[in-house]
This record gives C-alpha cells, structure tokens and sequence, in this order.
C-alpha cells in the first residue's frame, strides 16, 4: 500500500477502531497538538506568475523550465501533508497522560497488510522541537514494534498559525521495505522512492518585526517518483525562502541536481546549480552553472538571465569557462533591461545554499540518506 492511501485507510476504519469521545478528550489541547502538523502553504514554493500577458520575448527559460522541478517536490510535499492531516483529523484512540501525547492506531491496513498508526507527543522542551509527531507501519498491532516512515517535530507559534519551525521526514524506502517484507503481491514498481528531510520556519523579521520572512531547506535522496518508476534515482538539495513587507515580495530558490543539460541529451548528467529570485512574482533574475558530466574537468558553463512582470526574457548569456577564464560568450538583450536584477543575487543579498549552515545540511543530508528510527 502506498503511502498516499494510508489516509483513505484510517478515515474507513477510524470509526470501528477509534475509541468513543466520552468527553474526556481535552479539545483545546488537542488543537495544539494539531498545530504541530506543518501546512501546505508553509512547505510549498508558489509558482511563479506574470502579471500580464506576455507580449515581447521568449517566455524566460529558468522559471519555465524549473517550474516542474519545483512542481514535483510541491506536489510531494502536497502528499504528505494530506495524509498527516487526515490522520490528526480523526478522534485519537488513546491519550497518554504519562508521555503527553495523542495516538491513531494501531489500525489495520486495508490490504490486509500489517497496520498503522500515528502520534503526536509534547516533549516540553527536553527534544530541539516541542512538538514530535509520526506515522508507522507494522506487521502487528503492537505499537513499540512500529517503524516510522513519516517523522518530524515542530515549535508552533502560539499567536500566529502561520508562524513557526519545524523539521519532517517523509521515508518513503521504510515504506517500501515494509511492503516488500509483508506484502504477498509487492509490486517493485509502485510508490515513490527514496526519502524527503525538510526544515522550515516562518516568522517576523527580528530587525524589521513589521515584515514577515519564511524559507524550506530541503533534500531529496534516491528520489524516483511513482509515476517515472524507470527514471535514475535522484539527489537534490532545495532552499526556498520568501520574504514580505507592506509594497512588496521576494521570493529566492535555489537548487543543485545531478541532470542531463546536454543539447541533445546525452544520457550524462552534469551537476547543475540554479538560482532564481522573484520580485512580487514577476520580475527577476536567474544565475546557474553546470560542471562535470560531458563537460571537461577544466570547463563549467555560467547563465544570467532576466525577465520582465510577465516572465518575458529580457536578458540571457551564456559563458562557458574554461581554467577559470571565458572561454566563449553567448548573449541576448541588454543587462540594462534587467532593471534592479542589473546587480547579482549575492550583491542583493539575495539567500542560497552556500548560506545554509554545513552542520545543518550534513543532519539533514544524513536523515535522507538513512532515515531515523522514531523516539
């Protein structure tokens, strides 16, 4: 069973398998403990959109070809979400005054394979995040033999919904295992593949507290998406941020992969940077490099392109470099178009990933690549 139809089997048999509310559920506390689930819009990078029709120029080719990419990981994002939401919406069976923490399950899986189950325990500061949460698998309905395929914990912000921080991992290779161990009819080529760490936070600005900041740093391992079971398993780190204030909106990504760019392709993937950075969803400005691959050692290529508010290009070159130098130089457009992205993402202080602490990305390199065993 896939990790995606585990809700529509909690929400069929929550109401043989879930204990009757006889009122001794304390609602107010579990609408915190609720809270701890992250949002959609907390995890999600928006598309970005013009804002008139496009008229003049190619539409850019960065936003346009980066946008399944970023896609992809909404929509897997999208999924888990979903269904950690459709659990915590159900009655829990049981509270546990000892842990302080709520549980789903064990319910039977509707495939008659093994079972599930969820919690969400208050760990009053004694864990990084108050809040820890996860949904489990098993081949009984003993809850310490349970493994985790999704984990995460979370500090929410007591005032605002919408604020806070938290981590999550989606572990869709223990789903797998899982099936494959206990599943008669295992199909080798059904479900995604791999696991998905993310750390998030949202809140006001500490310097300027009238303006409001979020971002995503996120990885990927051995991704290959259900529905491209052939595809090559895939590494990606991603950070996202968006920062707001009362005239305006910034939105940056900024993302490495291993993937064939070759024109035409040629089966060999070069590492590939982008980085993009958005101005209230319109304008804005792309850097990207890709090196190895079918490039030789002493050679990378380098992009710079601009669009206008209705993501029209205005400006794009190519640079292919060879021992540090240009080599060959490919441009269309004047850098002048480009406006206020005329300056470099690092000159606008625009974040990425090289500003993201190295211990953190190793943590987060390291749950995605080996996953966790829950508390």
């Amino acid at each position: 069973m896939k990790l995606t139809t585990i809700a529509t089997t909690l929400c069929l048999v929550a109401a043989a398998c879930a204990a009757e509310d006889d009122g001794s559920i304390d609602e107010a506390k579990l609408a915190t403990f609720r809270a701890a689930i992250p949002s959609k819009a907390r995890l999600s990078a928006p598309a970005p959109k013009a804002s008139t029709a496009a008229a003049l120029g190619d539409p850019a080719l960065y936003p346009t070809t980066s946008w399944p990419l970023v896609e992809g990981i909404n929509g897997a994002v999208g999924s888990m979400i979903d269904l950690l939401e459709a659990i915590v919406a159900l009655p829990p069976t049981v509270y546990n005054s000892d842990t302080d923490e709520f549980v789903w399950g064990p319910w039977p899986s509707d495939d008659g394979v093994g079972y599930v189950a969820a919690y969400i325990r208050d760990t009053h500061g004694t864990e990084d995040f108050r809040y820890q949460y996860a949904l489990l698998r098993g081949a009984s309905n003993d809850l310490a033999t349970l493994t985790p395929v999704v984990w995460g914990g979370a500090t929410p912000d007591p005032d605002n919904d919408d604020h806070g921080v938290g981590v999550t991992l989606w572990d869709m290779e223990a789903d797998r295992a899982f099936r494959e161990a206990n599943d008669p009819n295992f199909d080798p080529a059904a479900g995604d593949r791999g696991r998905f760490a993310a750390l998030y936070g949202a809140g006001d600005d500490p310097d300027a507290p009238e303006n409001e900041m979020a971002f995503v740093v996120a990885v990927f391992r051995d991704w290959v998406p259900a529905d491209e079971p052939a595809a090559e398993p895939t590494d990606l780190d991603y950070f996202y941020g968006r920062y707001i204030t009362a005239e305006h909106t910034i939105d940056f990504i900024d993302y490495e992969v291993d993937i064939d760019v070759s024109d035409p392709a040629d089966g060999i993937a070069e590492a590939v940077g982008v980085r993009m950075a958005f101005l209230d969803e319109g304008t804005g400005r792309a850097e990207a490099d890709a090196a190895n691959g079918s490039l030789a050692a002493n050679q990378t290529v380098e992009a710079v392109e601009c669009w206008d508010t209705s993501l029209s290009e205005t400006y794009l070159r190519f640079d292919l470099i060879e021992s540090g130098s240009v080599a060959q130089s490919i441009s269309d457009g004047d850098l002048a178009n480009c406006g206020l992205f005329q300056a470099s993402l690092d000159d606008l202080d625009i974040p990425s990933l090289q500003d993201v602490d190295a211990d953190l990305m190793a943590a987060l390199d390291d749950v995605a690549t080996n996953g966790v065993t829950a508390p």
